[in-house]
């Protein structure tokens, strides 16, 4: 039983008190094209996780130079500094992804301030979520344990075996997670740094970890927070860039992602863009929104349900804390 569900047991439903928002800083590191969608899609999640709890979100950014415009300006109107969050710390914190620049984990132009963030967070709040290189981040700065390249980058929608027994998996059936990374840490190697595997699929890798000491970590190594097309903006980008010369290799239709017809049509366009005297204007014909339409993986209710657990877990925690504090 999750510390939620037992607090709900020993006050009874109508003998709660008021709970008092839960404060969750989101730290958004995402590429500028990026930037907005990802403030977007974790907020999504957040508050759709939430329910009847109230969550305020404060939003932050580890130093980037060279941000575009629209991003500063939008930096300047809606986001923190990041010495404010540490001067005032939330209940938790979630920290995104970024897009791989370097082989090394630790030669990331954001690694320094990643890692005193993510050891901050463990020391400072009742829990840190990771996300993607974030969540190879936090393996790195708390265990030592570094990521490896993948031989092919890692993207699809791939159904998951459900830790059972867990508080974070309560109430979650068949789920799919969509992953899109080109790093890995083998699930072996979490699980001796003493991380559960609460969502996974086989050999091919984990979604979704935890551990909780001193704070309650969630690693999350798939992307819960994608919207139903982001996959397909992704591989929309990738195509452009291989038919702009900028890598060698015509990139593979995400997995579990489209549907027979959808690949199909995918398969097409692939021909014509591999065929000699294709260059980067083709791109403008590339058929988004039929692919749109062929879509036909669904994950956003179990991930739903998985960030309302974990929203109980931090609640439950706010509580005892305060309960500690008034006797």
């Amino acid at each position: 039983m999750s510390l939620a569900a037992a607090a709900r047991g020993w006050w009874g439903p109508a003998k709660l008190p008021p709970a008092p928002a839960l404060e969750i800083a989101l730290v958004n590191n995402m590429p500028d094209a990026a930037f907005e969608e990802s403030e977007r899609q974790f907020s999504r999640l957040l508050f759709a996780g939430a329910g009847s709890t109230r969550v305020e979100v404060r939003l932050t950014t580890l130093p980037e130079p060279g941000r575009s415009e629209a991003v500063r300006r939008r930096l300047a109107e809606r986001y923190e500094d990041l010495d404010e969050l540490y001067r005032r710390p939330p209940d938790a914190v979630v920290v995104t992804g970024a897009e791989p620049r370097a082989d090394r984990l630790r030669d990331e132009p954001l690694w320094p301030a990643l890692a005193d963030l993510v050891r901050w967070s463990v020391e400072s709040t009742s829990s840190l979520v990771c996300s993607c290189l974030a969540a190879h981040g936090a393996l790195l700065a708390l265990d030592g344990v570094d990521r490896r390249q993948l031989v092919a980058k890692a993207s699809g929608v791939y159904a998951q075996s459900v830790r059972a027994g867990h508080p974070l998996t309560e109430g979650i059936g068949p789920v799919t997670c969509p992953h899109s990374r080109h790093n890995d840490v083998p699930a072996p190697t979490v699980e001796a740094a003493g991380y559960a595997v609460l969502l996974g699929w086989g050999e091919a890798g984990w979604s979704v970890a935890v551990r909780d000491d001193p704070a309650l970590v969630l690693l999350l190594q798939g992307h819960p927070e994608y919207s139903r097309t982001t996959l397909l903006r992704e591989y929309r980008r990738d195509v452009g860039r291989y038919l702009a010369g900028v890598r060698p290799h015509y990139p593979d239709v995400p997995g579990g992602y489209l549907d027979a017809q959808g690949t199909a049509l995918a398969g097409a366009f692939r021909l014509r863009a591999t065929a000699p005297g294709a260059g980067p204007d083709l791109l403008a014909v590339f058929p988004f929104d039929a692919l749109a339409r062929r879509i036909e993986a669904e994950w956003r209710a179990p991930m739903d349900r998985l960030v309302a657990n974990w929203l109980d877990e931090v609640q439950a925690r706010k509580l005892s804390h305060s309960w500690r504090r008034a006797g």
